[in-house]
């Protein structure tokens, strides 16, 4: 009969698993009305755009504009579509293809013609 040798198997008993780091974006609440109507939601500042996820209350026809900026240069503009009489889930995304990013956002809450009957500034935390 053969004897059988074990193998000794090392084992590493605690050894901590591998993770990838992951960093938070830093992110903005926002909140820019004009009577009934606004848009509110949360800015996120990514290295090289902005994301404005917001909603829409629209009384009457409204749109929202979006406005990224770095220092006096504006890098995007972008908007919804008009909205009339409704509440709509609305996201704007703006590039900011620079080195850092925006370091602001101009947003606009307007009527159907483009006329500005609100805005604020909000700025990279």
């Amino acid at each position: 009969m053969a004897a059988v040798a074990a193998a000794a198997v090392p084992v590493l008993a605690g050894a901590p698993a591998a993770t990838a780091a992951t960093t938070a974006y830093p992110t903005t609440y926002f909140s820019v009305q004009s009577g009934d109507s606004w848009y509110a939601g949360q800015i996120t500042w990514y290295n090289r755009s902005v994301s404005l996820d917001g909603d829409l209350n629209a009384y009457g026809c409204k749109r929202a504009y979006g406005i990224a900026w770095a220092g006096t240069t504006p890098l995007d503009e972008r908007s919804t579509s008009t909205h009339c009489d409704n509440y709509t889930d609305q996201n704007i995304s703006l590039a900011a293809n620079v080195p850092g990013g925006a370091d602001h956002v101009r947003i606009n809450l307007t009527d159907a013609n483009g006329k500005v009957l609100a805005y604020r500034y909000y700025y990279r935390p």
